[in-house]
């Protein structure tokens, strides 16, 4: 049991079907049983492929790039390897980057992040370019459609010249509600997980004014970081966050809540 503390627990993942393989082996290995209902679909942003691609070739006019999402890497590296625009073209660029798993995904586009905050969320991040970038500075911001706009208003109020370049859409992917309503008036989940806001308010689209909201009482929801949690909690929920804002730790989190369940 101790090196399969999460035996026979159900935990509900809500992400993307695109990003959920990794959460799954995390689980799995320690015993859990992950149930996935991806409540978000994402695609590139083709309604945009003109002016990302007008942006990408004239990259080389920035001084800084910054990515708010490991999505954001992987979107961009298509458009790029698309339109068959070298990677060198971005040497010259300092990088940044909202969390670890996204300053990762960046190495395989030949980017070292040199900014990164110590708490991944945007309003640390904006403080942190402020403090090492020169006031001149062009930046561009790679996002999704749903990411909070909050750093790109920052990095303007600080001065910066920022260009706000979406090339990912996530939408709400109703089709799994009845799955996951299924799921929840069985009583068949433990634990539910939030790795966005986005997939807090899809989750609730399919709750809100449902008689099967009472079952969510029997549940404990983990929340990835402090921007989700507060999200949960405006729907009147609470939610649990580990101290450091990745999958990783959301899993250790069940861990020690079952640690301590268990007395």
């Amino acid at each position: 049991m101790a090196d399969r503390p999460l035996q026979g627990k159900r935990v509900l993942i809500t992400r993307a079907k695109a990003q959920v393989t990794e959460f799954i082996e995390k689980i799995e290995a320690v015993g859990g049983v992950a149930i996935t209902t991806p409540l978000l679909e994402i695609r590139a942003n083709h309604a945009n492929d003109h002016a990302i691609k007008s942006t990408i070739v004239n990259v080389k006019e920035y001084d800084c790039i910054v990515f708010t999402s490991a999505n954001g890497v992987s979107y961009f590296k298509k458009y790029l390897d698309k339109w068959e625009i070298p990677y060198s073209n971005l040497k010259h660029l300092i990088a940044a980057s909202v969390g670890s798993k996204t300053s990762k995904r960046m190495e395989t586009l030949g980017l070292s992040v040199s900014i990164i905050p110590e708490e991944f969320v945007a309003e640390k991040l904006a403080e942190s370019m402020k403090g090492k970038l020169p006031i001149h500075s062009k930046i561009l911001v790679i996002r999704g459609n749903l990411a909070r706009p909050v750093l790109v208003s920052e990095l303007k109020e600080y001065g910066f010249t920022v260009t706000d370049l979406v090339v990912y859409e996530t939408l709400h992917n109703m089709e799994e509600a009845n799955k996951l309503r299924d799921y929840v008036q069985k009583q068949e989940i433990d634990y539910i997980t939030f790795t966005s806001s986005s997939t807090v308010d899809s989750f609730m689209k399919v709750f809100q004014q449902d008689t099967l909201s009472k079952h969510l009482k029997k549940v404990s929801f983990i929340c990835i970081g402090p921007i989700t949690n507060k999200t949960l909690m405006e729907y009147g929920y609470k939610g649990f966050m580990p101290d450091t804002y990745t999958i990783e730790d959301m899993v250790k989190l069940m861990i020690e809540l079952e640690v301590k369940e268990r007395g």
